[in-house]
């Protein structure tokens, strides 16, 4: 087989990879994560059962390649903006919108993971973001941080709220309304005026959720008080006199120690 043949089988081989990564986000969309096997994506693919092996080495690596195409939609167009909580507003908010579009990826864990070339993109934008703000090391790596853990705690105790509230019947919605069904060591402390508060919450019968979940108070406001945090932290950061060795963040470095994390996690 010639170069131009070999290379032309390769990017077959990667269509078909992708093809079958893309069959099983759509499974899991659908139906969730624990619908999607080998035999699904056969079936799916219209292939035999043992096809999509031969592109996909095993169910651990269909899931790594999953969350990494979901990883695909995080990352912005470039380019990215100039102004750094623009940027980094604007990528909270795309990998908010990948997680809700495809929540399953909340739920997951690769047993066996490797440096995707997506979530390694997705890492190279936020880097890319941090290096903007000329603070030290530490600091930068705690902004980057504190964005992906407000953004994923947001999603998920979205996701933890939807599905306890597709888990209740009619009954069990209202029960929760009227909070009539309450453990009794909580219906003796809301009697003695042990939990003030609390009872005239339960008392409020225009509530617009039921008692124990709460509301969705918006990715919005939490998002820009952190932004707020951050621009305070830069500003006086800024102020601050600094070793000369540690006047900026090389980028590259910084990309290279969480490269090393990923890959021997």
């Amino acid at each position: 087989m010639d170069a131009t043949a070999a290379e032309y089988g390769d990017g077959q081989k990667a269509c078909r990879r992708a093809e079958i990564v893309a069959a099983a986000v759509r499974i899991a969309d659908a139906e969730g994560v624990e619908a999607v096997s080998m035999r699904r994506l056969a079936d799916e693919l219209g292939v035999a059962t043992m096809t999509p092996y031969t592109h996909v080495e095993s169910k651990d690596e269909l899931i790594d390649l999953m969350r990494d195409a979901v990883a695909a939609e995080m990352l912005l167009p470039e380019p990215i903006p100039a102004d750094w909580r623009t940027a980094l507003r604007a990528i909270a908010h795309k990998t908010k919108d990948a997680f809700e579009a495809h929540p399953w990826s909340l739920d997951i864990t690769s047993r066996r993971p490797r440096a995707r070339i997506n979530r390694l993109r997705h890492v190279e934008q936020s880097v890319g973001i941090m290096v903007r703000l000329d603070v030290d090391p530490p600091t930068g790596r705690a902004i980057l941080m504190s964005i992906d853990d407000y953004v994923i705690g947001y999603c998920m105790r979205k996701r933890s709220r939807q599905r306890m509230l597709a888990s209740l019947g009619p009954e069990g919605k209202e029960a929760l309304h009227s909070f009539r069904d309450a453990d009794p060591e909580v219906a003796a402390a809301l009697e003695a005026g042990e939990l003030p508060l609390i009872k005239k919450i339960t008392g409020n019968r225009n509530r617009s959720h039921p008692f124990g979940v709460p509301p969705d108070s918006g990715f919005e406001p939490g998002l820009e008080w952190l932004l707020d945090g951050i621009e305070g932290t830069v500003t006086s950061r800024r102020d601050e006199p600094r070793p000369e060795a540690d006047l900026g963040l090389d980028g590259l470095d910084e990309l290279e120690r969480r490269l090393e994390r990923a890959q021997s996690s």
